[in-house]
């Protein structure tokens, strides 16, 4: 028998609690479909792993088995609050579909971030993610690294509770569409970016958060129903209060009278219960510091750029309506199916930009100016010619909002952009040639693989060459092995610098106090390196190999032990071409980037006293983000 290409599985769209309401109950499910796998009771499969146990109640419920009969000709069981499995079938689906949009957009597999344990890495197979629909009583939902696991809370709502809730009932974050996309993006940004839970600077915990939210709301795009549903109801138009700029309504309601959603992306309700739009002010992200509202501008961006492209693209959709219908008559029923196929390929023209701007950041130290970077570069590198104005409309969004890169002189497409590097010396492209050299072939089989733990292991190995041929082989061979006719340890110095990695022993101070360090002259590591092979939404297919390279400082100084710096850079290579397409560095060398890092973990600079309790146990003082704290919605 052939093996079936996707699995059909039915859910919410929104949140339980509307289907509750006459206005939406009719919308308010739908069927999911998610490529084909073999699954086990669970489901467990390749990617995901759901272990039902609920430790409060003191419960393991018997996990559901999508290949029965009769589960499969209904297309999974029926939406339910009450029943467990229909939650273990839901946080499935949704997390299956999260992956696969992450997937397309990267044009890599998804391959979780290695476990600790040594033991792990020995049994040359992958570990799945693991999801706790039901892992504790709390209004709490969060990713933990260390267990490679997503725990989903569940609790009582408050005796003062709005729309779909009642005083004292049960709410499930794993019923949640956009909690789950939330949870899910975290665990799939932590296997792009590791070190992006390094709380560097006031942007990283906010980059986690609002990066999230982007995704859960640009995956709602993906249910034209709902789309249709909204634009009948706001004559076509998305800036409006719509159920598409609000974010886990059911949970935020059910926390406390007057919270509405969890999150706002585009307006809110003032004092009086009126919904008033939210209007950009480039000051307020200067005075922002809290890690959800400081994110929440962030998404507010990257929404009003998704609200003015829809506006920019369907004006003539507009204009002839107006004239075959007068300009006071409502849209046609045809009129909204056609305004609803442009908002979900927008939608997902954006959400696919967004994904694919992770591959043009630094590896560590994430800010929104170095975001907002990237998505040009991508965009531009992935569609030239543009003809919807996608990169504008992000451009003009975040300047409306406040949110600048640094060391840019205007906020034009070309200024923006990553450089390309094309001013290397002979030496240095002799240099680059011969790297190349060392793991073209190693690369070109890591592309034809299929299996992702056959990817995952044999990319430890080319990473392994290149290292090698890093740390080993330079500068001593570069005269004969790479055929440098200048000075080889100057070249290499000089190529060793453009990458933001230093070969010499450096110093650094703060406020004038000399910083020790346990190495000082740490080696070059070879933290990631990821091939892709993606296709555009101008139809180009583009083929690059992605590597980041670090180096590490841990500060000696008993004043500041513990405190880590960082440099390096993202490299993006094309295997066929000469040269380096673009260099995304963080220079090792910047004792302004180390003062101004250590001041932030200090809090002696604003951002990092509002973030802490969010943020860190009270006696790390340079520790990383926790997200079960970050993610405490009673705080």
């Amino acid at each position: 028998m052939k093996t079936p290409a996707y699995r059909y599985l039915r859910g919410y769209t929104l949140d339980p609690g509307f289907s509750t309401l006459l206005d939406t109950y009719k919308i308010n499910e739908t069927i999911y479909r998610i490529n084909w796998e073999n699954v086990t009771p669970g489901p467990a499969g390749e990617y995901l792993e759901i272990i039902d146990v609920d430790p409060a109640s003191g419960c393991f419920y018997e996990p559901i088995d999508l290949n029965l009969p009769e589960v499969m000709v209904n297309q999974g069981l029926s939406p339910s609050e009450g029943n467990p499995q229909f939650h273990q079938q839901f946080v499935f689906t949704i997390g299956m579909m999260t992956i696969e949009n992450f997937e397309k957009a990267l044009g890599r597999k998804v391959i979780w971030r290695p476990p600790d344990k040594k033991e792990f890495l020995d049994q040359k197979k992958l570990w799945p993610l693991r999801i706790y629909p039901h892992g504790i009583r709390q209004a709490n939902a969060y990713y933990a690294p260390d267990k490679k696991a997503i725990v989903f809370g569940y609790f009582k709502a408050g005796e003062n509770t709005e729309g779909a809730n009642f005083p004292g009932g049960t709410v499930f974050t794993c019923l949640s569409p956009d909690i789950i996309a939330h949870e899910m993006t975290h665990a799939i940004l932590d296997s792009i970016h590791p070190r992006f839970q390094e709380n560097t600077n006031a942007d990283v915990a906010a980059f986690h958060e609002g990066f999230a939210d982007v995704i859960a709301l640009l995956q709602r795009f993906s249910t034209i129903d709902l789309i249709e549903h909204e634009l009948e109801r706001t004559q076509g138009r998305l800036d409006q209060q719509t159920i598409f700029g609000s974010l886990a309504s059911q949970m935020g309601q059910a926390l406390s009278s007057g919270h509405g959603a969890l999150r706002e992306a585009i307006g809110y309700f003032d004092d009086e219960g009126n919904w008033v739009r939210r209007k950009p002010d480039p000051k307020v992200f200067r005075s922002t510091y809290q890690p959800h509202s400081r994110g929440a501008l962030f998404v507010a961006a990257i929404f009003d750029a998704f609200i003015d492209l829809y506006s920019y693209n369907t004006k003539d959709l507009f204009r002839m309506a107006r004239m075959l219908s007068g300009a006071e008559a409502s849209i046609s029923v045809d009129m909204v199916k056609r305004l609803a196929q442009e908002a979900a390929r927008i939608a997902n023209n954006l959400l696919q930009i967004c994904i694919q701007a992770l591959d043009y950041v630094p590896p560590f130290d994430i800010s929104f100016g170095d975001y907002l970077r990237a998505l040009v570069t991508a965009d531009l590198e992935m569609a030239p010619a543009d003809d919807f104005g996608y990169r504008v409309s992000l451009i003009q969004s975040f300047r409306a909002w406040g949110i600048y890169p640094d060391q840019v002189n205007t906020l034009s497409v070309e200024s923006l952009q990553w450089d390309p590097i094309s001013d290397m010396s002979d030496g240095e492209k002799a240099i680059l040639r011969g790297l190349k050299e060392e793991i073209r072939p190693f690369v070109r089989a890591l592309l034809a693989l299929k299996d992702r733990g056959d990817i995952f292991y044999e990319s430890k190995k080319v990473r392994a060459v290149l290292e090698k041929a890093l740390v080993d082989k330079m500068p001593s061979s570069l005269r004969k092995r790479y055929e440098v006719k200048e000075n080889p340890s100057e070249a290499w110095d000089q190529f060793m610098a453009r990458l933001g990695l230093t070969t010499k022993e450096i110093s650094f101070t703060h406020k004038g106090e000399p910083i020790e360090f346990e190495d000082p002259l740490p080696q070059i590591e070879v933290h990631s390196l990821r091939p892709v092979s993606r296709f555009s939404r101008e139809g180009r297919h583009i083929e690059q190999l992605i590597v980041t390279l670090t180096q590490t400082y841990h500060v000696r100084t008993a004043k500041y032990k513990g405190f880590t710096f960082r440099g390096g850079s993202t490299i993006i290579l094309n295997l066929e071409e000469e040269g380096i397409e673009y260099l995304i560095y963080k220079n090792i060398r910047s004792n302004r980037r180390f003062s101004s890092q250590l001041s932030f973990e200090l809090g002696e600079i604003p951002g990092k006293g509002i973030q802490a309790s969010f943020v860190y146990e009270e006696e790390n003082l340079f520790g990383d983000l926790e997200f079960r704290h970050l993610h405490d919605f009673n705080q």
